[in-house]
């Protein structure tokens, strides 16, 4: 077993410490929008509603687990590169599957 490295990363200034608390509060948050996803398409809203609804609610969630799960809001900026190439590949073309 590697031992592990209390080190901050190059370019960083002071290694930070993610408190418990705040795993807590995300993961309260990601159940009430997981319920609210679940509701939302129990109640049978129109579907030209109810999907763009439950699409916001999936990039919601989604942003959560990248930015505190996978710790993307403490890494270094260019982390971000990476993922937002395929994201904005998938915005176009949902814009251009919208749109036929």
């Amino acid at each position: 077993m590697e031992p592990t490295s209390h080190a901050p990363a190059a370019g960083q200034g002071t290694l930070r410490h993610i408190a418990p608390r705040t795993y807590i509060v995300v993961f309260a948050w990601l159940t009430v929008l997981t319920a609210l996803e679940v509701l939302t398409a129990a109640i049978g809203l129109d579907e030209s509603v109810r999907i763009p609804v439950l699409i916001v609610i999936a990039v919601i969630k989604a942003l959560l687990v990248v930015l505190f799960y996978m710790h993307l809001r403490y890494d270094s900026k260019w982390y971000w590169f990476p993922l937002l190439l395929p994201v904005g590949f998938v915005i176009l073309l949902s814009v251009y599957l919208m749109q036929h």
